[in-house]
């Protein structure tokens, strides 16, 4: 996987996730000739020499091998674009180009880092927002997932994990080991 993390004008952010995969449509069609041209050559030969069902298997192996090579160029395409900016978290996903767009409210937004249930060491990265809940980064490993998930929060949502850690520490008791919240009637614990 490759990321990148660049800083946008407007004082946003743009994470671009990619799958690692190396050779690009030229190179992997120079892989697929040369290969193609080999096995075809062996196979025209023993066609000469009478062993004539060797061309057709030829064939099959080189389809099998053209059908694998395109999926896995096609799969080097494929992209997740995540840009953070002003109020806005919008997620771009697409193979070449932009096939879906998802927007959500940056301040809403919550990012978890969720165990699958049936797979042992296996995460998913979820970005929440109100009802839409979307699953990123499906091509990431677990350490790669930790640290986007990281940089994520440090810039996404920080109304969204209102709650979740220990509440915050009041400065001002009006009894000790109490909490006191000024304009409220009664104090924190006690019943009204």
């Amino acid at each position: 996987m490759s990321t990148r993390t660049e800083s946008e004008p407007n004082h946003g952010r743009r994470f671009v996730l990619a799958p690692n995969i190396a050779p690009d449509w030229r190179q992997t069609m120079l892989i697929f000739a040369g290969i193609s041209t080999v096995c075809l050559g062996i196979a025209l030969v023993c066609t000469w020499y009478g062993l004539w069902p060797v061309l057709p298997f030829a064939g099959i192996e080189v389809t099998a091998l053209g059908w694998a090579l395109y999926k896995s160029a096609r799969r080097s395409l494929d992209r997740e674009v995540i840009h953070v900016v002003d109020n806005a978290v919008v997620v771009e996903k697409g193979c070449g180009r932009v096939e879906e767009r998802f927007e959500m409210d940056r301040t809403w937004t919550d990012v978890q880092l969720r165990r699958r249930s049936r797979r042992w060491d296996e995460t998913q990265l979820v970005l929440r927002s109100s009802e839409q809940s979307l699953i990123i980064g499906a091509f990431l490993d677990a350490d790669e997932r930790r640290s986007l998930e990281r940089a994520l929060r440090a810039c996404i949502g920080p109304m969204a994990r209102w709650g979740d850690e220990a509440p915050v520490a009041r400065t001002e008791t009006n009894e000790p080991g109490r909490p006191w919240v000024p304009g409220l009637t009664a104090n924190v614990g006690e019943k009204s």
